[in-house]
């Protein structure tokens, strides 16, 4: 037989007090009670834990070695019930899951303003891919994730729009020089730069290539989007970044806008939730929209 709670609490009033009747009084039950409860718990273990010989019980060697360790539980039985019968929503963990862009940008905004709002609240981040961030997603690995739009949520997944990102091709002006208007079917004479096929985004990119019938000749893929950046800026290709986020570097003219006829699909970007925890849920996602743009963290 284990050890109750109600019998580590006798044992550790008394030896913290010296006395069964200054324990019962602290415990506020009979002194019978709490002889009871000790008595009860040496059974269990099968050891003494008082001296009862002398005028005021004393710890025995065994009483002394469960003192640490009884206090060590009682204290984190107190802890789960703070933490478990907590009534504050914003109390505990928010796994939140966003894609690189967001990482860069926004999160960091939203995680001072969440601890300024919530106290209470520990911001677990997860960075990923938005498919990888899906699946977490589905596994209730997070509790809300912010990605691309997708039609293929399930109908017990709330979303809420939060921002737009917009892209764009762009090269470096030594590869294009003067040029800043190229139709879709000559990115075939460059090498293109995207990101990885495990992203929404590529995906939307992909889609683009194949509506212009373009086959790319040499696709370098990178799941880092300042990577990404670095190599177009150097002019190893064409590639498709978000504007925003590269908007000092097109303003200096490290990297210039092209103009394909055709501009590329805006993704909007939602923070999903389970609409059973849509009550604290919907206020971050809130604070998510607020606070949600795709321009470059300052430093």
């Amino acid at each position: 037989m284990h050890p109750t709670i109600k019998q580590l609490e006798a044992f550790l009033s008394t030896a913290r007090l010296g006395s069964f009747s200054s324990a019962s009084e602290s415990l506020h039950t009979t002194q019978s009670a709490v002889s009871k409860r000790v008595a009860e718990l040496e059974a269990a273990l099968s050891v003494s834990l008082f001296e009862r010989s002398q005028k005021r019980p004393a710890l025995t060697a065994k009483g002394r070695a469960l003192l640490p360790l009884a206090e060590q539980m009682v204290e984190l039985l107190s802890r789960i019930d703070e933490e478990v019968q907590d009534p504050d929503p914003f109390a505990g963990r928010l796994r939140i899951g966003v894609t690189e862009i967001s990482a860069l940008t926004w999160l960091r905004r939203f995680i001072e303003r969440a601890r300024e709002l919530y106290p209470r609240l520990t911001i677990d981040p997860e960075v990923n891919s938005s498919r990888t961030l899906l699946e977490q997603f589905d596994d209730n690995a997070l509790d809300i994730a912010v990605v691309p739009e997708s039609d293929r949520w399930p109908a017990n997944y709330c979303s809420v729009a939060v921002g737009t990102l917009r892209t764009a091709w762009v090269a470096s002006p030594s590869r294009v020089g003067r040029k800043r208007r190229i139709a879709p079917r000559e990115l075939v004479n460059h090498p293109l730069l995207l990101q990885a096929a495990t992203s929404v985004t590529a995906r939307v990119h992909e889609s683009w290539l194949r509506k212009h019938r373009v086959s790319a000749r040499l696709v370098t893929r990178t799941n880092s989007l300042p990577v990404l950046g670095q190599l177009t800026i150097a002019g190893l290709g064409l590639s498709v970044l978000p504007i925003e986020f590269f908007r000092e570097e097109i303003s200096k003219n490290l990297l210039v806008v092209l103009d394909t006829g055709d501009t590329l699909p805006q993704l909007d970007y939602h923070a999903i939730y389970r609409r059973e925890r849509r009550d604290p849920m919907s206020k971050i996602a809130e604070l998510v929209e607020t606070l949600c743009d795709f321009h470059k963290a300052a430093d």
